[in-house]
């Protein structure tokens, strides 16, 4: 259906009969177009999407229906409206990190609290944020997130979890050692949980900052699984073709064939394991799928061989092909069993009609007898007294406890004759023992040595690029393969770095930065590096260089006031922690920095200020407290000394 035109006669004809400017590709300049009907198009690393909310206009009722699904929900502002919390249990207490968080409703948002209790009762290392964002439906858990001024997102370390109705950690916070409040929220979680906003081209790219502009869509989306609409919209709105054109302007899925029908939905749910990202092509970034593509020209998906579990056992959240693919019921249907079988992603089954859905689902391969019995069932004497109208689900399709999110249970998607028992009960967190990362399509159309590199990238993103094995594998690759992207050659000076190889990394660090020269990983690392290696004046002249063309980078801002103040200019690392903090008034390193330098002058209750505020935000930081130790002794405050050092593990 057209949208019906409500220009003047006069605009219109002006509009139609107008030369258009044109794309560097020839075509129509449709974000101009568009823009006359004010419809906003994307550009950069995410371009031409349109707001949902234009697609609604003409598929309202689709728009309506989706809307009552988890996905649509997935991203949102705070709204009292959306407040499905309980916020009188009051403050939650996390043993193994002996912290205190809580959160409450207050002035439309929520707020988010976090202390620590000294042995005298008294309140420390506390820390307070409005939330930003909330991420997740609700159907199951939620989490919150905040932004910096920089547009950086980062979560925070308290979840609520809808089937228990209650607080508790969010998954990877339950253990002591945790990234507090200061996990930053990356473009490959985002791709997923969100639809696409407006990008700088490039942005998404491997080793740049994460950043996020202020102004985010709400949910996923009509055009993550339809593609890019602006051409179909501007068919649609300007009526300037057939049917047949302006049909073919958008991706129908459910005209594609199966592989890139089903890339689709596996882009975001088939994760093979939490413990081990799966990575992006070389070359691609996280917002550059389209569908209709081919899944594997995307992303390498990796799998492991976990010691403390065997591949059956394994029970992640966001297991639902994965879990699927493992079932004889997908393996003799020769994988015509599909997501679609049961899901149609438009509509929401409603509880009083699940059991006839996904039992006619099930029907749809298995034979009954006469009285509608499934034939198999009865013949193995799995469910003698099972009725006709029951939901075959409930049993073969059991929900259970995940174990990356133990406060969480959902659908195995693992079809199963005999269900196992106790799958509700509560359960422990085990992290995976990584004994082995390998593809997890064996057949998968990636050249060997892409191949390795980025398997070799994937382990050294799980141990934090402390790996020396892995950092030698892939030195190795790159001397026998000399890679021409840059992806490979920044996770290798990642590591070099990280592992205070500098001198190896100063080997490498020109060739890294020739292959992206804005990229701001590269340059802090290739900084640090010549830094290290007696390269002072080279190392902060590229920071600052780096840093003039892309001043909103506050990593780059601390690493360049860290650099200065070694060498001896207090003034330039003064301004350039200043800098960092309007970016990031999180960055508890500029902290520290500032407080070194007020110290150093003499300025003790200054300094202690700046520690204080770091440890705020780090408590963790055990160095930083000594510091600070000291220096509430030096200046006599020695009870707040005290207090500080029984804190220290």
């Amino acid at each position: 259906m057209f949208r019906t035109l409500s220009l003047p006669a006069t605009a219109l004809l002006a509009l139609l009969f107008a030369p258009l400017s044109t794309a560097a590709e020839g075509l129509p300049d449709t974000a101009a177009i568009l823009a006359d009907f004010g419809v906003n198009v994307s550009h950069g690393a995410a371009s031409g999407y349109v707001p949902d909310a234009t697609c609604a206009e003409c598929h309202a009722d689709k728009a309506e229906s989706f809307a009552e699904m988890g996905m649509a929900r997935s991203f949102y502002r705070p709204a009292a409206e959306k407040v499905i919390e309980d916020f009188e249990p009051g403050t939650y207490f996390h043993a193994p990190s002996n912290r205190h968080y809580r959160m409450e409703w207050r002035d439309g948002t929520y707020w988010f609290h976090r202390h620590r209790l000294t042995p005298d009762g008294t309140e420390i290392d506390r820390f307070s944020v409005a939330v930003d964002w909330v991420l997740g439906s609700g159907n199951h858990s939620r989490v919150y997130l905040y932004q910096t001024p920089d547009g950086a997102l980062h979560q925070l370390p308290l979840a609520w979890y809808s089937q228990e109705g209650k607080w508790a950690m969010a998954p990877g916070y339950e253990f002591a050692d945790h990234g507090g409040v200061l996990r930053e929220v990356s473009p490959r979680c985002m791709g997923c949980h969100n639809a696409y906003a407006e990008y700088a081209e490039g942005s998404g790219r491997e080793g740049m900052a994460w950043l996020y502009p202020a102004d985010l869509p709400e949910g996923i989306g009509c055009q993550r699984c339809h593609g890019p609409g602006a051409e179909h919209v501007r068919h649609a709105m300007t009526g300037d073709t057939d049917i047949e054109t302006l049909r073919a302007a958008i991706v129908q899925p459910g005209k594609l064939d199966r592989e890139r029908l089903y890339s689709i939905c596996y882009g975001c749910h088939m994760q093979p394991t939490v413990a081990v990202n799966g990575q992006f092509r070389l070359g691609r970034g996280p917002y550059s799928f389209r569908p209709g593509q081919d899944l594997g020209d995307f992303i390498l998906q990796l799998d492991i061989v976990d010691g403390h579990r065997e591949q059956g056992e394994r029970f992640d959240i966001n297991h639902h092909p994965y879990r699927m693919e493992q079932s004889a019921c997908f393996t003799a249907s020769e994988g015509a069993l599909g997501c679609l079988t049961c899901h149609d992603p438009h509509v929401k089954i409603k509880p009083e009609e699940r059991a006839a859905h996904y039992r006619e689902a099930c029907l749809s391969c298995h034979e009954t007898d006469a009285n509608g019995l499934p034939e198999m069932v009865l013949a193995e004497g799995l469910h003698p007294d099972i009725a006709a109208s029951e939901d075959c689900t409930t049993c073969h399709m059991p929900e259970r406890r995940t174990q990356d999110v133990i406060e969480v249970w959902m659908t195995d998607h693992r079809i199963v004759r005999r269900p196992g028992t106790g799958l509700l009960e509560p359960i422990e967190k085990l992290p995976a023992q990584v004994l082995e990362v390998y593809l997890a399509d064996p057949d998968a159309a990636v050249p060997e040595d892409e191949a390795l590199a980025l398997k070799i990238a994937a382990v050294l993103q799980h141990t934090g690029y402390r790996a020396g094995y892995a950092a030698n594998a892939l030195r190795d690759l790159l001397a026998e393969n000399p890679i021409a992207a840059h992806e490979p050659w920044m996770h290798l000076l990642r590591a070099y770095v990280t592992q205070n190889r500098f001198v190896e990394a100063d080997r490498i660090a020109e060739h890294t930065l020739s292959l992206d020269p804005a990229n701001h990983t590269s340059v802090n690392l290739a900084a640090s590096a010549f830094f290290k290696t007696g390269q002072q004046g080279r190392a902060i002249r590229l920071q600052q260089d780096r840093l003039a063309a892309d001043p909103g980078v506050a990593s780059g801002q601390i690493n360049l006031a860290g650099m200065l103040y070694d060498s001896g200019d207090i003034d330039g690392a003064w301004a350039a922690a200043q800098q960092a903090l309007a970016l990031r008034p999180v960055s508890w390193r500029a902290m520290a920095l500032l407080g070194r330098i007020a110290a150093d002058a003499g300025e003790t209750d200054a300094a202690i200020g700046h520690l204080t505020r770091a440890l705020d935000v780090a408590p963790e930081a055990d160095d930083l407290r000594r510091d600070l130790i000291a220096l509430l002794e030096f200046a006599g405050r020695t009870d707040e000394a005290a207090r500080h050092a029984a804190m220290l593990d």
